[in-house]
């Protein structure tokens, strides 16, 4: 599907007897609430989410082939936007185009999502509002199909006439992928994911806040996390937890070295 080398992902699955590659795998981590919701009520927690190039590139390629049958649909649908950029760097030309771009990104979405894939499993931990304690029901695991992760990325596009947001390149870098590959067969990912750089650093395709995941994600399990705090110690075997070496964070070291502050 793709001409040049593609990066690694977390997690690859295989079939234990023929050693056949299954899926690719991104493993996200992330902890419930965020700053944006640590303040409401359990209900309405939510876990920022940091998405890199290489989970959009994974995505591109799955929905790619999950469609394959349907490749000259999709070249017709982003032919009349798409086909109309010359220079994919130049923020001034893609701009003036972006809206429809995106909006046939939105049709493809929809009609084609009952061929989503999972694509990332994102392992949540659960505090008590903004305290490093745990809460008593603690830990879950949620899988995001690629198509549900565009969607989100869709959903949080901002910016201006003038100025192409993170989650916009993003959007414009994906439906540039589908359509080069519906109209070429296989597509230079390179270009498109190293370069349209609009302006913005290019360390991570795009990030929402926990205000932004909550509503795909609410459910019982996100209020109350089926695995407790208790149960850690049949996960963790044999003083497992003495290996463990935290990152030692400034913030987090301030925050016990509460020394620092007592009055005499």
């Amino acid at each position: 599907m793709t001409v040049d080398d593609i990066q690694p992902i977390d997690l690859v699955v295989s079939e234990n007897s023929s050693k056949c590659l299954l899926a690719p795998v991104e493993i996200k981590l992330t902890t419930i609430p965020d700053n944006t919701t640590a303040n409401k009520n359990d209900a309405e927690y939510g876990s920022e989410l940091v998405i890199r190039s290489p989970t959009m590139r994974y995505a591109a390629m799955g929905m790619g082939r999950s469609c394959i049958k349907f490749m000259s649909q999709i070249r017709d649908l982003f032919s009349p936007s798409c086909a109309k950029i010359r220079d994919w760097d130049n923020l001034v030309e893609v701009a003036k185009h972006k809206d429809k771009i995106i909006a046939a990104l939105d049709t493809f979405l929809n009609t084609y999502s009952k061929h989503e894939k999972p694509l990332m499993m994102q392992p949540i931990w659960k505090t008590k509002g903004k305290k490093p304690i745990l809460a008593e029901n603690c830990l879950d695991i949620f899988v995001w199909s690629d198509f549900a992760l565009c969607r989100l990325l869709l959903d949080s596009g901002n910016g201006g006439d003038e100025k192409i947001s993170r989650p916009q390149r993003a959007a414009l870098r994906l439906a540039r992928f589908l359509y080069e590959l519906s109209t070429r067969g296989k597509v230079f990912q390179k270009p498109i994911y190293d370069g349209m750089t609009f302006d913005n650093l290019n360390d991570k395709e795009f990030a929402v806040s926990g205000m932004k995941t909550n509503p795909p994600m609410c459910c019982d399990r996100l209020t109350k996390p089926i695995i407790t705090k208790d149960q850690i110690r049949e996960i963790i075997l044999g003083g497992g937890q003495k290996f463990l070496s935290p990152e030692r964070r400034f913030d987090a070291i301030i925050y016990y070295s509460r020394e620092i502050f007592s009055e005499e």
